[in-house]
């Protein structure tokens, strides 16, 4: 007969104790080192000549500035006001990876060349992340003004966001490749504390051995296939797959991460396809596969949303937090649903439940310490990547981590089911012959019913809770491998503080009222009440930016009106500023012109026209302000050598919270709180084994 009693004795409580606080403690030690993130994901943040800007002369070149991660490959083309390619090569900057130069090699030259017009710059990007992003933008060389249309085009282009389309085979891979990292993790370290110390004393390590092995070479084999679909699925950015695209691939840092992760998963595949042939000796893998797998974490977290939300080693040291409180929880389990029965079908029926009772609660204190981790940095991540409580129903990020948070809940239901009241009831002196709701809800009853109908005694083994712990186990991992699957979902779509960053096209219009109504609509713009108490309103636009102006006549029906007379608008600025233009009939029945206010302060803008006979003249206040840019840049100087960016990582990495939403800063409060309760829990825990032990 095995005595649980002697059972935990022989365990060595306080060593896992210790690896319990040590786990706990880098929960704290990452939580400690968090900062507040940039937005993760490459976007187009800053570009020179900029969107929509007019220049004197055509520039020697185009440099591109991207926020988030940086730029492993890109592809860019500027085209000429007559359709030609006059871009040469793009190259990433060798001492900051976000900025991207193109030469304006094939411009007309000469004293008599014709360089002006509208320029369109088209972008492809490959970022750090793995993930690729794309735009474009124009800008205009000359006095004349930008057309109407592409301007409005390319605002449309630059406003519209993050591009949320996913990558089906990049998703499944990075899935499967978290599922079975998890997998490598978690299973030998919850065998080594919590199925070996049994297996020892009933003599059935032999089955441990062969049917973990097992387990772990099938996990390391998914491992293997999903790098290298995760790979190739990577290297297609560069081009239609071949070898000299992935040759290409691997060339980039990007590539030789990729190449390092594949060789440890290769090395994982070796190793236990040795264990399985029993040709090494159990320490060498079942400590070799964690240690490995660890090995890959890293690699993944190394080019995630994460390394590029602040940087690259404490982003991927939260990840790597994150992936390990995970594995011990799910590759935990994994050894339970298949690992623990096959252990049991050899154990005398009179100690099933003692092994079982032993297993399960040594266990539950690798899973309460693996949980809290997981939790605790899984609401650090949340707090970098999800800016504001509206972002988890607005983004596919946003959906797809509010469903991935369901099921932990789930998950943690069952899991506190299995372990709080099956438990007890494996653990009770002298069961009472019931099965209970929870037993027939799962599936487990201790009496047996006979073919007459009639009840059969209790078994004194167990078997009826140990089946209704079974079912529960499998029930949890089912859900947990769909909740990992969701987590690579998450790593190959934009976070929600990118898709976030822009609002959208935003516009501004005013209300004249009159025998002809009047309204002056300005793109982008917003509404500026006015500061020395008159009750009109204004507008606010950027000094600097190209504005889209639009006139349109109305009548009572508020149906547009054709103006008699060409329609002018005039601007008056401050220090003697002023411009008059013609406006442009559109289909729409408006009129309109592309202009810049170029200097900061209140100008007054009038719009005179004649609709239906009647003449219009009205003025509107527009108040120019300094560009969201001007505040991190100077003002655009066209000379190449004028533009330093080697800060540019640094500045975009600070560490101030000021941005920081109600929101964002609850989930901090919260993964701290998890960490501190979890930590006294993991604490009483581990006092509660020792003293069953003592």
């Amino acid at each position: 007969m095995v005595r649980t009693d002697s059972l935990e004795r022989d365990v060595g409580p306080h060593e896992i104790a210790r690896r319990a606080w040590l786990l706990v403690l880098v929960a704290v030690v990452v939580l400690s080192v968090a900062v507040t993130p940039v937005a993760a994901h490459a976007y187009l943040s800053e570009s020179d000549p900029a969107n929509g800007e007019q220049v004197e002369a055509l520039p020697d070149e185009v440099t591109l500035t991207f926020g988030g991660d940086g730029v492993q490959v890109a592809d860019v083309t500027v085209t000429g006001p007559n359709g030609e390619d006059v871009s040469g090569e793009a190259t990433v900057d060798p001492d900051d990876s976000r900025v991207v130069r193109v030469p304006l090699e094939d411009a007309p030259t000469g004293d008599d060349a014709d360089v002006d017009g509208m320029y369109t710059v088209e972008w492809e990007i490959l970022a750090d992340d793995g993930h690729e992003t794309s735009g474009s933008f124009i800008f205009g060389v000359g006095d004349d003004p930008l057309d109407r249309d592409a301007v409005l085009e390319a605002y449309e282009d630059e406003e519209a966001g993050a591009d949320e389309s996913l990558p089906p085979a990049e998703t499944a891979a990075k899935g499967l490749v978290l599922v079975a990292v998890l997998v490598l993790l978690g299973a030998p370290v919850t065998a080594a504390i919590a199925v070996y110390p049994l297996a020892d004393r009933d003599g059935t390590t032999r089955t441990v051995d062969r049917r973990l092995a097992r387990v772990l070479a099938g996990a390391g084999a998914v491992l293997v296939a999903s790098v290298v679909a995760l790979g190739l699925a990577r290297a297609t950015a560069l081009g239609s797959l071949s070898v000299d695209t992935v040759r290409a691939f691997l060339d980039t840092s990007l590539g030789a991460t990729w190449l390092t992760q594949l060789s440890v998963a290769a090395v994982i595949a070796g190793l236990l396809g040795l264990a399985v042939a029993g040709a090494l000796r159990r320490p060498v893998w079942l400590w070799g596969t964690p240690a490995g797998a660890i090995a890959v974490a890293m690699t993944v977290g190394w080019t995630s949303h994460s390394a590029t939300a602040i940087d690259r080693l404490r982003g991927a040291l939260v990840d790597l937090g994150h992936v390990t409180g995970a594995g011990l929880w799910l590759g935990g389990l994994v050894v339970l649903a298949v690992v623990v029965p096959a252990v049991l079908d050899e154990t005398a029926p009179a100690d099933r439940r003692a092994v079982a009772a032993g297993t399960i609660r040594r266990y539950s204190l690798l899973a309460l310490t693996g949980v809290t981790l997981a939790a605790a940095t899984g609401l650090v991540l949340a707090s970098w990547h999800v800016p504001d409580l509206e972002s988890l129903a607005a983004a596919v990020y946003g959906v797809a981590l509010s469903a991935k948070t369901l099921l932990v809940l789930l998950a943690l239901g069952l899991g506190g089911l299995s372990r709080f009241v099956l438990l007890r009831r494996l653990e009770s002196a002298a069961a009472d012959g019931r099965g209970g709701l929870v037993g027939r809800l799962i599936g487990g009853t201790e009496n047996g019913t006979r073919e007459d109908g009639g009840r059969s005694p209790p078994d004194d083994s167990g078997d009826g809770t140990l089946t209704a712990f079974a079912r529960a186990v499998r029930f949890e991992v089912a859900v947990l491998v769909v909740v990992v699957l969701l987590s690579g979902l998450l790593t190959s779509v934009p976070t929600a503080a990118v898709v976030g960053e822009d609002e959208g096209l935003e516009s501004a219009t005013i209300e004249r009222e009159g025998d002809v109504d009047l309204e002056l609509t300005a793109i982008p713009a917003e509404i500026d009440g006015r500061d020395d108490g008159t009750s009109d309103e204004g507008l606010r636009v950027e000094a600097g930016t190209p504005v889209v102006f639009e006139a349109a006549f109305l009548d009572g029906d508020d149906r547009p009106l054709e103006s008699e007379r060409t329609v002018r608008l005039l601007a008056d600025g401050p220090d003697g500023d002023r411009f008059e233009v013609e406006l442009e009939a559109t289909d729409d029945g408006t009129y309109g012109t592309v202009r810049t206010l170029p200097a900061e302060g209140d100008w007054r803008v009038r719009v005179t026209g004649e609709p239906g006979g009647e003449y219009v003249d009205e003025w509107v206040d527009v108040r120019a302000v300094a560009s969201a840019a001007d505040g991190a840049t100077d003002d655009h100087d066209h000379d190449a050598e004028g533009h330093d960016h080697d800060d540019h990582g640094e500045d975009a990495d600070g560490d101030d919270d000021a941005d920081d939403s109600p929101f964002t800063a609850a989930l901090r409060v919260g993964a701290v709180a998890i960490g501190l309760v979890g930590t006294g829990a993991v604490a009483l825990e581990a006092v509660r084994f020792r003293g069953r032990s003592d």
